[in-house]
Order: C-alpha cells, then structure tokens, then sequence
C-alpha cells in the first residue's frame, strides 16, 4: 500500500483523544471520523451504526483504528518532560505535583507558575508527532508534513 497521510491529521487525532471517542482514519477521503467509545445503552444510532458498519467492513483496508487515549499515556509524557528538565526546585516541584489524584491539575498549575508552559507544550507537540510518525510507520503508510 502506497498511502502518504498528512502527519498533521493524525497529530491533532492524537492530540484530541479522549475515552468517549474511538478515532479511525479513512484513508480513502483522507479524514478522521469518530465513533462513541460506549454507544447509548448498548447501541449506535443510525447514523453511527451506518458508519460502525462501513468501519467493520473496511477494517484495515479503509478504515485503521488511531491512538486511543490509553495508547498515548499523556501521564508517560508530562513524567518524562519533568525528567528531562534541569534537577532542582522546579524540577522536585512538578514531580511532586504529578503525584497522586489531581496530577494534570496540579502540574498544569505548576508550569504555570513557574513560566514554563510553551516548553511543555513544544515537548508535548514533539512526542504527539513522534507517535504519529510510529503509528504511519506500523501502518504502512507514509507521511508528509503539510497541511
């Protein structure tokens, strides 16, 4: 299969995951479509249902499943940017916040406070590009950086 997709796509993909939504690439209109994670009492409605359908039809050959929130581990990433930042109090500061219940809160307001939010938000970009890049890779296709 010789199919480019354009990183962006699948970055912001990445970067909108969540656990309500299931993303799926349509490699042949070239989007991201989405499906509910848990359909209401069991079931999709029409519309869902028609594109559940066509999804299950094209498994693999039209339709390929992308990162779900679990296969991103956004706390793997913030644990990995306060490892990387130089030892010392902001440091000893953020891993403390990423500790236990609230650790997304508490790290958001830590970066903020300490005025460090546009290097979070580059790291974060960087590791979200590189997953999509691994998941082109895994699936065969490549990718361009327009778009």
């Amino acid at each position: 299969m010789n199919v480019i997709v354009p990183l962006n796509l699948i970055c912001d993909a990445i970067e909108a995951a969540d656990s309500e939504w299931r993303q799926y690439l349509d490699i042949e209109k070239m989007e991201v479509v989405c499906l509910p994670e848990n359909p209401f009492m069991g079931e999709y409605d029409e519309e869902d249902q028609e594109l559940a359908e066509l999804i299950e039809e094209g498994w693999n050959i039209r339709f390929f499943a992308l990162p779900s929130q679990f296969d991103i581990h956004e706390y793997s990433i913030m644990e990995d940017f306060v490892w990387e930042l130089p030892q010392g109090p902001v440091q000893d500061s953020l891993e403390n916040a990423i500790r236990g219940k609230g650790a997304f809160r508490r790290f958001k307001d830590g970066i903020r406070r300490f005025g460090i939010e546009q290097q979070w938000y580059d790291f974060e970009e960087t590791r979200y590009r590189s997953l999509a890049i691994e998941w082109c890779e895994e699936n065969g296709f490549g990718y361009r950086e327009d778009e």
